[in-house]
């Protein structure tokens, strides 16, 4: 890839982490599956209320909790078979409300679909530098 289009690149994910940076101080849940999908995020800037699926006793717990406390709910799973049957469980369990899974598809427009999970978002960027 040529400088030009890293570059474009690594403006994309800026983008997309201001975003991500806005949204979570709105009322909402950012949820990743586990500890070095958070790392890769905060390594990029991400802050704000983002919190692992992996903390949550199960399913129906996550879905209780967000109840409670948010409005919309990002979901930022690995793009993965089991990242795609998580999404499907918890906006099942939500009636698709309040779920927000365009993120997870600017991930595979900015990185093109080379990545499959989360974490790998970090060392994408890094590869772009």
């Amino acid at each position: 890839m040529n400088k030009a289009k890293r570059l474009e690149k690594i403006r994309e994910l800026r983008e997309f982490v201001d975003q991500i940076n806005g949204e979570s101080t709105k009322d909402s849940l950012i949820l990743v599956e586990g500890k070095r999908d958070l790392d890769a995020l905060s390594y990029l800037g991400c802050s704000g209320n983002i919190q692992m699926y992996h903390n949550y006793k199960n399913i129906v717990d996550l879905a209780d909790n967000f109840r409670v406390k948010y409005k919309k709910l990002i979901l930022l799973l690995d793009l993965d078979d089991s990242g795609e049957i998580m999404s499907r469980k918890i906006s099942h369990l939500l009636n698709q409300r309040y779920i927000d899974n365009s993120y997870r598809k600017k991930i595979i427009k900015i990185t093109q679909g080379k990545i499959r999970t989360t974490e790998e978002l970090k060392s994408f960027y890094n590869s772009m530098l």
